[in-house]
C-alpha cells in the first residue's frame, strides 16, 4: 500500500497536485492535509475518488505532523512561505522516516535545506526540494543543457507567470524575494544583487501570444542549488516577470514604498502590524490591482545554457509556453517527483534538487500523464542550438504553430 500526504493540498497549487495524483493512480491513498477543512472538502468532492481523504492540520504542530506522516510513503509539501515552513516540515518527515517533496521557491530556505543533507541521509530518506516550475522544470532544462556540453559556463533561468495569484504564500514570497539584496552567482562565486533592478532587466522573446517580456532578477533557489551540484559553472541567474507588465509595476511600487518591511508599525496601543503583512492583506482584498484585461493567458519558461562542446562555444535555448494555470504548472511536476520516488525511480538519499534528476525521466513522465484539464494549449518543449559560428539551429519547434 502506497500513501501520500499532501500538506496544503487544498490550496491553489496543492489542489492541482491532488487532482492530478487522483487520476494517475500511483498511490493507493491520497491524504489532503490542510488548515482549511472547507476548502479540503471541496477538493475532495472534485476528485470523485475513494482513494482521497482529508484531515485538518496545523503545520506548526510538530507532534501532529509526526503522527500524520507515519505510514506514508511520501510527503508532498505546498505550504509556504518556505522560508518559514520548509525546514520544519522536513524535520517532521525525517523523524517519521518518510520521503519528502516540496516546491520551495525561497533562496534562504534552499540554503538551509541543502545544509540538512547529512541529517536527511542519516534518516534514510530522500528530500527533493524545489520540484515545481521555477524552480523545478527550469532546473531540469538546465541539466539537459549541461548534459549536451563538455563544459558548462553560464546558465540563465527565466520564468513568466501568465496570471497573478493572490494566495498569501505567493504574495509573501514576492515581497521576500524582491526586497533587500538576494543571492546571485557570477564569476564562479556567490554574489548579492538587487532584485527588480532596471539596469539588469532583460527583454526576452516567446512565441505569440506571449511575445516580448521584460524579466527581472529575483531571489530564487536556482542560483543556489545549480552551483551546489555543478560547482564548475561560472554564472547562474534567475529572472522572472508577471504579465501584463502592469502587475510587476504594482509590486515594484509597493517595494519602493517600503511595504516589504517586516518591522512592525504601531497603529495604536493595541495594534501592531508590519508593512508586509498589511500589503499582503490589502492586495488580497483588492485583487483588481493584480488583474489586467489584456492578459495573454499564457506563461512560459526559458533556459539558456552556454558552454563548450569539442572546444568550441555552443549554447542551448530551451523554451516552453502554456495556458496552464500557475497551480497546474507548479503542482503537477511536484506530483511527478513524488511518484518517481514512490516507484523507486529516484533512489538517491539525502537532499536533492531537480537538476540531479534524469531530464528524460522527468519530462517523459510529465508527457505520459493523464490530464485533469485537456483544454490546455502548449508549445511543447522548443529547443534551439546556437552554433560556434553564431547560426541558430532549431532542434525542436513550436507545437502551437504546428511545427
Amino acid at each position: 500500500m502506497s500513501k501520500i500526504v499532501v500538506i496544503g493540498g487544498a490550496g491553489g497549487m496543492g489542489s492541482e497536485a491532488v487532482k492530478d495524483l487522483a487520476i494517475n493512480e500511483t498511490f493507493d491513498e491520497i491524504v489532503i492535509a490542510d488548515a482549511n477543512l472547507e476548502a479540503a472538502k471541496k477538493v475532495l468532492d472534485e476528485t470523485k475518488s475513494e482513494r482521497v481523504s482529508i484531515v485538518q492540520i496545523d503545520v506548526n504542530d510538530m507532534d501532529g505532523l509526526l503522527q500524520l506522516f507515519k505510514g506514508a510513503t511520501v510527503v508532498l509539501n505546498f505550504v509556504g512561505p518556505f522560508y518559514k515552513y520548509g525546514p520544519s516540515v522536513i524535520r517532521a518527515a525525517m523523524n517519521a522516516k518518510v520521503h519528502y517533496v516540496d516546491i520551495c521557491d525561497d533562496y534562504d530556505a534552499a540554503v538551509e535545506i541543502l545544509a540538512m543533507n547529512e541529517e536527511v541521509k542519516k534518516a534514510g530518506i530522500t528530500v527533493l526540494t524545489g520540484m515545481g516550475s521555477s524552480p523545478g522544470i527550469t532546473n531540469v532544462l538546465a541539466r539537459m543543457g549541461i548534459d549536451e556540453l563538455d563544459e558548462t559556463e553560464e546558465i540563465d533561468t527565466m520564468w513568466v507567470m501568465g496570471e497573478a495569484e493572490t494566495g498569501a504564500a505567493i504574495l509573501y514570497h514576492v515581497f521576500h524575494a524582491g526586497s533587500g539584496l538576494v543571492p546571485g552567482f557570477e564569476n564562479g562565486q556567490r554574489t548579492m544583487i538587487k532584485p527588480f533592478d532596471e539596469k539588469r532587466a532583460l527583454t526576452i522573446e516567446f512565441p505569440e501570444p506571449l511575445g516580448k517580456v521584460k524579466v527581472y532578477d529575483i531571489g530564487h533557489p536556482e542560483p543556489i542549488t545549480i552551483p551546489h551540484y555543478f560547482p564548475k559553472v561560472k554564472k547562474v541567474t534567475n529572472k522572472g516577470s508577471l504579465v501584463p507588465e502592469k502587475i510587476v509595476d504594482t509590486f515594484i511600487s509597493f517595494l519602493k514604498l517600503g511595504f516589504h518591511s517586516t518591522e512592525t508599525v504601531e497603529i495604536n496601543k493595541n495594534i501592531h502590524i508590519s508593512p508586509r503583512d498589511f500589503a499582503v492583506k490589502y492586495l488580497q482584498q483588492n485583487p483588481q490591482l493584480l488583474e489586467a484585461e489584456n492578459s495573454p493567458g499564457f506563461g512560459g519558461l526559458k533556459v539558456i545554457v552556454k558552454g563548450l562542446k569539442d572546444g568550441q562555444k555552443v549554447s542551448y535555448i530551451y523554451t516552453t509556453m502554456s495556458s496552464e494555470s500557475t497551480g497546474e504548472s507548479t503542482g503537477i511536476p511536484a506530483a511527478v517527483g513524488a511518484e518517481l520516488i514512490a516507484k523507486g525511480k529516484i533512489t538517491q538519499r539525502g537532499v536533492i534538487a531537480p537538476e540531479v534528476l534524469d531530464p528524460k525521466l522527468v519530462l517523459s513522465s510529465l508527457g505520459r500523464r493523464k490530464r485533469v484539464n485537456n483544454d490546455i494549449k502548449t508549445s511543447g518543449l522548443m529547443i534551439e542550438r546556437i552554433n560556434p559560428d553564431g547560426t541558430k539551429e532549431i532542434i525542436r519547434g513550436n507545437r502551437l504553430n504546428g511545427y
